[in-house]
């Protein structure tokens, strides 16, 4: 019985990794198009915080590297940013989610400015102000982000 809900667990895990991809893919106004959160990155630290040893760094890679391919970067960057953003969660996870929800959002939007900062780092992208956007949209949508995925979580008991 236990292997059913380990299994059961991972695919809804995996499941909603697709579809943080997918919402990275759906294309927006050109207005918008540097506000897209990071639903990944998000998607990513919400299961590192509250199942470090389902999702850690090796998950993190993996689906790092999967995004490389996808949006055509140079292979290996979000591969490496991911796998870090992860370890730090899953360095802090006892800490992070002692936090109440808004100063949880902060620590989000630290870490996708990371992101935002190292893939300009390792990349040849141009940086602007633009680069904060990604850091305060995806900061006002992760109590949205972190009570889907806490319900899902609970519903579909993933341990």
């Amino acid at each position: 019985m236990a292997m059913s809900k380990v299994s059961n667990g991972g695919s809804i895990i995996i499941f909603s990794i697709i579809i943080a991809i997918l919402l990275v893919l759906v294309p927006l106004p050109e207005e918008l198009r540097f506000a897209r959160p990071e639903w990944v990155v998000m998607t990513l630290i919400y299961w590192s915080m509250a199942l470090p040893r389902r999702v850690g760094v090796g998950f993190a890679w993996v689906t790092g590297l999967l995004m490389d391919i996808i949006l055509g970067g140079i292979l290996g960057v979000y591969a490496f940013v991911y796998a870090l953003v992860v370890y730090l969660i899953a360095r802090f996870h006892l800490q992070l989610r002692q936090y109440p929800l808004w100063q949880q959002a902060l620590t989000i939007m630290s870490l996708v400015l990371l992101v935002h900062v190292l893939t300009v780092v390792l990349s040849p992208k141009s940086a602007g102000w633009q680069l904060w956007l990604p850091a305060v949209t995806s900061t006002i949508m992760w109590p949205f982000v972190y009570a889907i995925l806490r319900k899902c979580r609970r519903t579909f008991h993933v341990s």
